[in-house]
């Protein structure tokens, strides 16, 4: 995972996508109140991700190579941030589940690679992070219209 967390991170940094969640991305579509970008730039290709922004947190969605989501959590004022923490994840107000995390510069970041926890997220409200150093809360309504607009916008982006 950290190894993982450490090619996103750096994507994202190079990208601006880290300055997105402090800044104005630039969306090339939208899936409700999801932004959806078609490109980061620096990086050769196409790559696309999801964003909606928060009060206390941004929520963003990268699919990786087996079409696994990639649920990343970041804040302009996190700083520093580095290295694999225990975090909880609460849906719609649920008992937090248990999620391995990899943390770098301002995100907070987790592969869903379980189907149940997957089905669950797909129609989730809101999340609530509880985190080594905080709890946030995310409204995410239309998370699982984000996927499939990102797994559309993949496909386009391999052809």
């Amino acid at each position: 995972m950290r190894l993982l967390a450490g090619v996103v991170a750096s994507i994202l940094v190079s990208s601006g996508v880290v300055a997105a969640a402090a800044g104005q991305p630039q969306a090339t579509a939208s899936a409700g109140t999801w932004e959806i970008q078609d490109h980061l730039p620096g990086v050769p290709g196409r790559k696309c991700t999801a964003r909606i922004k928060g009060d206390q947190v941004d929520t963003m969605l990268m699919l990786n190579n087996v079409g696994s989501p990639l649920l990343v959590a970041g804040r302009p004022d996190w700083a520093e941030l580095l290295g694999d923490a225990e975090a909880g994840l609460a849906i719609d107000g649920a008992p937090p589940e248990a999620v391995k995390a990899s943390l770098f510069n301002n995100l907070v970041m987790t592969l869903v690679t379980d189907d149940a926890l997957l089905q669950r997220l797909r129609r989730a409200n809101t999340l609530d992070w509880s985190l080594p150093f905080g709890h946030f809360h995310a409204m995410v309504s239309g998370l699982g219209v984000a996927l499939d607009a990102l797994a559309v916008c993949e496909k386009k982006a391999a052809i």
